[in-house]
């Protein structure tokens, strides 16, 4: 193989590791996402992870006393989606101009999108949308 061409596919590997890097660290800052929200003047509070899952629940004692068993019910619901939402645009905004598009919302896996060590160059780029040479 001629020099000239194993600089380059040199070069073309170190900016494929280092774009992996990358995404790899992405990918464990995303892991720590979580958002907060409040519904019910602040009585109901809920904490959800990444994935949109509830992991905390807090309502106010007091509440029992002011609202029926349904309004509370759609007070915990509109909390849960606001967070959920508050999620789903930090994932978005994490991601953005490092993942294909629609990637945030059916989650990626950073092994199928850059493995290790490309065999396929071709078939790396078709996955990240790059037209081949």
């Amino acid at each position: 193989m001629r020099a000239e061409w194993q600089a380059h596919i040199d070069d073309l590997m170190k900016t494929y590791q280092e774009t992996r890097k990358q995404i790899q660290e992405m990918q464990a800052r995303l892991e720590t996402i979580e958002a907060a929200a409040e519904a019910a003047d602040g009585m109901v509070k809920v904490t959800v992870d990444r994935q949109g899952r509830l992991t905390s629940l807090n309502i106010d004692p007091r509440l029992y006393r002011k609202i029926s068993s349904a309004e509370l019910a759609e007070a915990i619901m509109t909390a849960c989606k606001d967070a959920s939402g508050q999620v789903a645009e930090q994932m978005r905004t994490a991601m953005e101009g490092m993942v294909p598009e629609g990637a945030a919302e059916a989650g990626f896996d950073i092994d199928k999108l850059l493995p290790e060590r490309p065999d396929d160059l071709d078939a790396v780029r078709a996955r990240l949308g790059i037209p081949p040479r």
